[in-house]
């Protein structure tokens, strides 16, 4: 059963509900007034005929004690289609001993059953094709032990009359609406869920023909329908913008595995014909490295992506981790042999809730692109702030700056601007690095962003949140001399080291 059929059998069986209810207590009201109209008029009849009634002995001196009752003229209730008759009940048989002149045809009683009611009693009761109601009630006169009954009728035929007429307008009223609501309910499911067809048949179209452009006008307010219609067209571009990416992963993998495959090949070549080298063979194990490093890399992002990737998040002292990531910065620079100045910019020492090894391989990740894209000469610079409640990492450098237009696309995996980043001498990554970066940040409750110029240098901003006690227990927050002193220190004997070594 479709929803549409659904709908207007609820709005249709609803409707009959509420009327065939309301027609119940209407009709049940109706009788209830009309019913309670005549009784009251039966009521002031049998009361007039009590008042007017007397009782009075009757016979001859010494003979047994009789008495006479004397009643009121009953035919002048006939006008008023009221039924009387007074039955005396003291003997072992009721006997009539009035009845008005309308009902004198009838001998027996109007009501057998109540005849010996000790209180008033209203009853319908049926004498042939007649239909009537009927007040049985006890009549009391003074100075006499003669048990009498009066019984009040009057005929139902004009009530049963309206009660059918009123029955039938509401039965034909009821399939009229009934009816009515149901193509009125028809009409309005089939404009109501006409966008839902719409979007059935958008579905359908892209199931058949794989066209994720396809997008639904909404011309309506934005009801219901009207937000669902804009969530759908928004899932469309969120899917084709992801069906995207996906296809550039895939290419972008193939191409990053296809580049070392290729060099692994032809030094294999070299070697089996020419025999192992030293070259060769160093060229293959840097291959195989980038190999791993990728694979790693990937491996890492899908079990974060389907959210196999747990972080332990524990209190740890960003400061510290901002002072090795310097040190190991340096050691690079070394190793390389680049012309790079690394420098400590603002420095506040203080604690978040995080994983260091994770925080350690973002700034590592933040600081190798610095190096990578800085030119002889440049400088990178490392900060950590407080900005209100987050703890501000920063990695700076004068290099070749990043294309506006690549901006937004910097964190996506696998992507390298086709600009001057792609034209620089040194090694070139995975595009991936930028993407564990944002994944690390966000798993720490925060932040990354990038700002940039070319020729101008980039900024990489990272915020996470403080632990709350950090604010409370931190003194003197800014820069002092003794901590510009310690660290100058132990870079020159860093420096030192690597010297020596």
């Amino acid at each position: 059963m479709t929803i549409r059929t659904k709908l207007i059998l609820w709005y249709s069986g609803l409707l009959a509900f509420i009327i065939v209810t309301f027609g119940v207590i209407v009709y049940g009201y109706m009788r209830w007034t009309l019913i309670a109209s005549i009784d009251e008029t039966l009521t002031d009849t049998a009361t007039q005929v009590i008042n007017s009634s007397r009782a009075f002995p009757a016979g001859d001196f010494g003979s047994p004690n009789e008495v006479e009752i004397s009643l009121p003229r009953l035919d002048v209730f006939w006008m008023n289609n009221i039924w009387v008759k007074v039955i005396e009940t003291s003997g072992p048989e009721p006997e009539v001993v009035a009845s008005s002149e309308n009902i004198s045809e009838f001998e027996v009683l109007l009501d057998s059953e109540s005849i010996h009611a000790t209180e008033a009693v209203f009853r319908n009761v049926e004498i042939g094709d007649l239909h009537l109601r009927v007040l049985t009630s006890p009549v009391t006169l003074p100075n006499s032990s003669v048990a009498v009954h009066i019984q009040v009728a009057s005929s139902l035929e004009t009530v049963n009359q309206a009660m059918d007429r009123l029955l039938s307008i509401m039965v034909i009223c009821m399939v009229l609406a009934v009816g009515g609501s149901a193509v009125v309910g028809m009409l309005i499911s089939n404009q109501a869920l006409k966008p839902v067809d719409d979007l059935t048949r958008a579905a359908a179209l892209i199931t058949e023909t794989d066209d994720l452009s396809t997008r639904l006008p909404w011309q309506g307010p934005m009801d219901e329908l009207g937000r669902l219609t804009f969530v759908f067209n928004k899932m469309m571009n969120r899917v084709e913008h992801l069906f995207g990416v996906q296809q550039r992963f895939v290419g972008d993998v193939s191409h990053e595995l296809r580049t070392p495959l290729t060099a692994i090949r032809g030094n294999l070549e070299l070697v089996q014909r020419y025999g192992a080298d030293e070259e060769s063979m160093s060229a293959i194990f840097s291959e195989v490295d980038r190999m791993s490093r990728m694979v790693s890399d990937l491996l890492l992002l899908a079990r974060a992506d389907y959210g196999g990737m747990k972080l332990d998040l524990n209190p740890i002292d960003l400061d510290s981790i901002v002072m090795d990531t310097v040190r190991e910065a340096e050691s690079i620079i070394h190793v390389r042999g680049d012309d790079l100045n690394v420098k400590l910019g603002r420095f506040e020492p203080m604690r978040i809730n995080g994983n260091p090894d994770r925080i350690k391989q973002l700034l590592l990740n933040l600081v190798s692109n610095a190096i990578k894209f800085t030119q002889d000469g440049g400088e990178i610079k490392l900060s950590l702030s407080e900005e209100g409640k987050y703890a501000v990492m920063r990695v700076s450098d004068t290099g070749i700056g990043i294309p506006e237009d690549d901006i937004p696309q910097v964190f996506d995996r696998f992507y390298q601007a086709e600009s001057s980043r792609a034209n620089t001498e040194k090694d070139s990554g995975t595009g991936l690095g930028l993407s564990i970066c944002k994944w690390i940040a966000e798993a720490h409750g925060g932040t990354i962003r990038v700002d940039s110029q070319i020729g101008h240098g980039t900024t990489f901003t990272v915020a996470i949140p403080m632990l709350e006690y950090t604010a409370k227990t931190r003194t003197n927050m800014t820069v002092t001399e003794e901590i510009r002193m310690a660290y100058a220190e132990s870079r020159r004997k860093h420096t030192q080291e690597m010297i020596a070594g």
